[in-house]
């Protein structure tokens, strides 16, 4: 079957073996792969043995739609038995580690599957796993009604970020870099430039200037939350943090709570608000055409928000 990985000669549709299910796994055949911005970071690692995609979504043998969580942990560590499945000190991440959904069939645990509610297809469930990113993060940063944020970058986690909070009722003012993204978070309910400060700012660029521009927002005595991954060193400015006495929560993946797991509620948010895949989603490739669409997901500043990848 095809599959798309990081080579030497960078990323390629290669020809692997069928995913051969051991023990209660499962087959996912895939409708939806997106190219996350830390894809476009894992390809220029150079060779990578495991098929790559980690945002994803299809339909079982018998049909049923879902997407999937990528996080895989081993279920025995402490962190494990703790709850905190998402900090477990041995996690496999699907894409990443284990062959990952940009593929035509993946194999994965039946723990893994999201069972998609009605209205969301498989087309466009690959949103839900930067969806749970978001919504991870508002959770730990309190957002609800009454809330009043500002999210710094508006990638597709910048935009998750504005869909989860404004979903959950919060005003939202969004710091983008591009007209079109600011175009987009607009649609999706946020109002911008930030101005003034904050309580609560949403770093979402994985930059140091973003990093700074958060900061400046906060309000003395605020959080900022990071949802995004850092590939570089980072510097704090120091001396504005220690003058506010600012708070740092730094939000990884996704995971459960009391009201449920993260994916879910972010498949819900997606079946309630159909507006963010449309927005979102701007341009779509055959699996065949993933050198293409890496490509394409690197230049955002033509209008380029969520690339995804389909079978033939």
């Amino acid at each position: 079957m095809q599959a798309v990985k990081s080579t030497e000669d960078g990323v390629r549709v290669v020809a692997v073996d069928d995913p051969d299910p051991t023990g209660d796994e499962v087959v996912v055949e895939m409708r939806s792969a997106s190219v996350c911005g830390s894809d476009l970071h894992l390809a220029g690692f150079g060779p990578l043995p495991a098929v790559m995609g980690h945002e994803f979504a299809g339909i079982l043998a018998d049909g049923t739609p879902v997407a999937v969580d990528p996080n895989a942990p081993c279920g025995a560590c402490d962190l494990c038995t703790e709850g905190k499945t998402h900090l477990c000190r041995n996690l496999a991440i699907l894409g990443v580690t284990r062959d990952g959904g940009m593929a035509e069939r993946v194999r994965v645990h039946p723990s893994q599957l999201v069972r998609l509610p009605a209205g969301v297809a498989p087309e466009q469930a690959c949103l839900v796993e930067p969806l749970a990113v978001a919504v991870h993060g508002m959770g730990l940063a309190g957002v609800g009604g009454g809330s009043r944020l500002a999210v710094v970058g508006a990638g597709s986690i910048g935009l998750a970020a504005v869909a989860a909070a404004t979903g959950a009722g919060a005003e939202v003012h969004l710091e983008a870099r591009h007209d079109a993204q600011r175009a987009a978070g607009e649609r999706l309910g946020a109002t911008g430039p930030a101005e003034g400060e904050y309580d609560l700012v949403i770093e979402a660029a994985g930059s140091q200037s973003a990093v700074d521009r958060a900061v400046q927002l906060l309000r003395p005595g605020g959080t900022v939350v990071f949802l995004s991954t850092f590939w570089d060193p980072l510097t704090m400015p120091g001396h504005a943090v220690a003058l506010k006495e600012a708070t740092f929560k730094w939000s990884f993946t996704y995971g459960h709570h009391a009201a449920g797991r993260d994916v879910e509620v972010a498949a819900a948010l997606l079946a309630r608000r159909p507006e963010i895949a449309d927005t979102m989603i701007t341009h779509r490739f055959p699996l065949a055409d993933a050198t293409e669409a890496f490509r394409v997901a690197a230049d955002r500043a033509h209008g380029t928000i969520k690339v995804l990848l389909e079978p033939a």
